[in-house]
């Protein structure tokens, strides 16, 4: 059918249609772009890590570092560092790389499927892709992935004018050209991510077809499909040499987190993941609030059973070779996450953008053609650009409403791109002198980098605000609290709502009784705890504190207990103080720094039953001791100590003491300069029946 039919008579027609529908697309992909979404996720920390290599002047094949991540191509980060030296570090500086490449990845689509399937066909394939929630998605997240769309559609169309001509042309006149061009964008995608390393596998599998079904034009195109293989595999060649002789760098794609079972077969796998990830398309998309509404799929049901249509002609021409390139790139596309792990699709499936597109198209263009055998003549045009356009409306109506209003608006999503931290860091910004800053936020976070404290505002808090003079105190706020020097400090508990369910016993009063909340910052609060530690202090002045056994002194211990000159015991608290046997005392201890904490001091709490054998202990320190300086006061609990159910009653001596986590080595007290224990014994428990 002729695009005369659809009122597109002329080619400058074509055109401004192309372009209206590519400003929709830039508008999805900038609107709100420093807003929405509002913050950072783990992720994109860890792309912004690398960038930062780079603007140092660090270039490498793959790099390592950046927040819970390891075995980073190189490609993206030179223009995600340039942006940011150009529009700053703002969310506009780093997110514009992301819509650029969407946008070039936009118009590669569009003439790589309007050669393929005509102009209808692409203008269709250009307009899904332009209000599609996944594509757009992944044109906002700072996520090297988003290299990949626009490198592999430009290598598909560099092969497919190659390919054409090279069925119209004789032996002296071979298009090497478009060959070699499309084998250097498919080499250049491989400096994206680890995945278009096996997308050469298209071009393999359309040469066999090729060779089974059409052989005359495999014939013609065989030289083409060598030559862009082999351009592609010698541009890849240096990433793929240091990869090999550094698999401890190199991120391979996994099986999976902590769920992988080595015993599983690859038929177990398949037949798990497939129909997760067929399911992207129609039932349940991405269930992260990271890329999607989690169970959002790809195409609303209309579009899904357009997109299935697609498939089925495509299907169904089996021998035509352009429907045949594009399944054989959305398989080849799918097959990682179907053999592999199918978590995050939406960002592993990236690579089956130009091809899952395309198929829509064809299956919207189906439906027009059917239309045009039951709709009179005259009436056909408009109504073909009433169904066309209705579609298009529809879904660009729903992407707006979803992701524009409802999704940055749950507490998920924001807790997903820490938007409360993003919020915080913004008030620090504006404020002419930053007070002090408790942080809390939870101990583990991602296990395949343990490390006691870890978090993304922990590590990452440059993204998150512009200045430095900031003094942040990390703790977790379920068992401790700081208090910075001075008293008066803003506590924050970004994402940790309500504060109820995470604040530990014992910490809000007296600390934080009085504490008001911040306008337009949620998550902190303004804190004056000067009386309440003037309060405390002549509590903690009237407590009694013995020496162990083997102390070397004679003299009567008092509070406070210094601990190698770097911190001092100057309070504590027992509740209760009278259990029953199978009960738990929780021991809250109050210390004030004096000197440099390391990151692995432990603080332990051991219940004796004798002075000497320990019957019930819990070792633990809930607070980042880099990040403390001296004069801060922090509150410690331990909330766990069990006595045993076989103790009989009587009267049990408690002791504290603290020890460096690596090495096990603990920490003297000292009177002066002397050595005298490494423990200090608090008030007894009295079990009773």
């Amino acid at each position: 059918m002729s695009l005369e039919r659809l009122g597109l008579e002329k080619n400058h027609t074509v055109l401004f249609v192309a372009a209206l529908l590519l400003f929709v697309g830039f508008a999805f992909r900038v609107l709100a772009i420093d807003t929405v979404p509002q913050g950072y996720t783990h992720d994109e920390a860890g792309d912004l890590d690398v960038a930062q290599q780079v603007r140092r002047g660090e270039w490498h094949l793959i790099y390592v570092g950046g927040f819970a991540r390891d075995g980073s191509e190189p490609a993206y980060f030179p223009l995600l560092s340039a942006s940011q030296a150009i529009w700053g570090e703002t969310p506009l500086g780093r997110r514009l790389p992301s819509a650029f490449a969407g946008m070039i990845g936009l118009a590669c689509l569009y003439v790589l499927v309007r050669r393929m399937f005509g102009a209808r066909v692409g203008l269709l394939t250009l307009g899904a892709a332009s209000v599609v929630w996944w594509s757009i998605i992944m044109s906002r997240v700072v996520l090297r992935e988003v290299l990949e769309v626009p490198l592999y559609a430009l290598a598909l169309y560099a092969f497919w004018r190659g390919f054409q001509a090279a069925q119209h042309t004789g032996r002296t006149r071979y298009p090497w050209l478009p060959f070699v061009l499309g084998g250097a964008a498919l080499g250049a995608a491989q400096y994206v991510h680890t995945i278009p390393r096996g997308l050469f596998a298209v071009f393999v599998l359309f040469g066999v077809y090729l060779l089974i079904f059409q052989r005359a034009i495999f014939k013609r195109a065989w030289r083409g499909l060598l030559a862009m293989i082999v351009v592609a595999e010698i541009i890849a060649a240096p990433l793929l040499l240091y990869a090999t002789l550094n698999p401890d760098v190199d991120n391979l794609p996994s099986f999976g987190n902590s769920s992988y079972n080595p015993e599983e077969t690859l038929i177990d796998r398949v037949r798990g993941n497939l129909p997760v990830v067929l399911g992207q398309f129609a039932i349940a998309g991405d269930n992260t609030w990271e890329f999607n509404w989690p169970g959002r799929p790809v195409f609303e049901p209309v579009m899904a059973a357009l997109f299935l249509l697609g498939v089925v002609v495509a299907f169904a021409h089996f021998r035509s070779p352009p429907h045949v390139f594009i399944l054989i790139a959305l398989a080849v596309s799918l097959l990682p996450s179907i053999m592999l792990d199918a978590n995050f699709a939406f960002a592993r499936l990236v690579s089956g953008q130009p091809a899952t597109f395309a198929l829509l198209a064809v299956g919207v263009d189906a439906l027009l053609r059917g239309l045009q055998h039951v709709i009179p003549a005259r009436m056909y045009p408009a109504v073909g650009v009433l169904v066309a356009g209705g579609l298009l409306a529809a879904t660009a109506t729903n992407t707006v409403r979803d992701m524009f209003v409802a999704w940055p608006a749950q507490g998920q999503t924001r807790s997903t791109y820490n938007a409360e931290f993003l919020a915080l860091g913004n008030y620090l910004d504006a404020q002419p002198i930053a007070p002090p800053v408790a942080q809390c936020t939870l101990w583990i976070i991602y296990p395949w980098r343990p490390r006691y404290h870890a978090s993304l505002p922990h590590d990452d808090v440059s993204h998150f605000l512009q200045r430095d003079d900031v003094e942040f105190r990390w703790h977790d706020c379920r068992y401790s609290l700081v208090i910075p020097e001075g008293g008066q400090f803003i506590f924050a508990h970004s994402d940790l709502e309500p504060l109820e369910d995470f604040l530990g016993r014992g910490l809000k009063k007296p600390w934080l009784e009085n504490a008001q909340p911040i306008a337009d910052v949620p998550g902190a609060l303004s804190v004056d705890a000067r009386s309440a530690l003037q309060a405390k202090q002549a509590e903690w002045d009237q407590l009694s504190v013995a020496w162990p056994p083997e102390a070397s002194i004679t003299s009567t211990a008092q509070l406070p207990i210094d601990f190698n000159h770097a911190v001092e015991l100057i309070g504590y608290q027992i509740k209760p103080q009278e259990v029953k046997p199978g009960e738990s005392v929780r021991v809250i201890t109050y210390w004030r720094v004096t000197g440099t904490l390391p990151a692995d001091l432990i603080a332990f709490t051991h219940l004796y039953r004798t002075p000497t054998e320990v019957m019930a202990q819990q070792d633990q320190l809930d607070v980042d001791g880099p990040s403390l300086q001296p004069g801060d006061v922090f509150v410690q609990s331990h909330e766990f100590v069990v006595v045993p159910p076989d103790t009989p009653s009587g009267t049990y001596p408690l002791g504290i003491g603290l020890y460096r986590k690596d090495t096990g080595e603990r920490w003297p007290i000292l009177v002066g300069d002397q050595r005298v224990a490494d423990r200090i014994l608090l008030s007894s428990v009295q079990v009773t029946p």
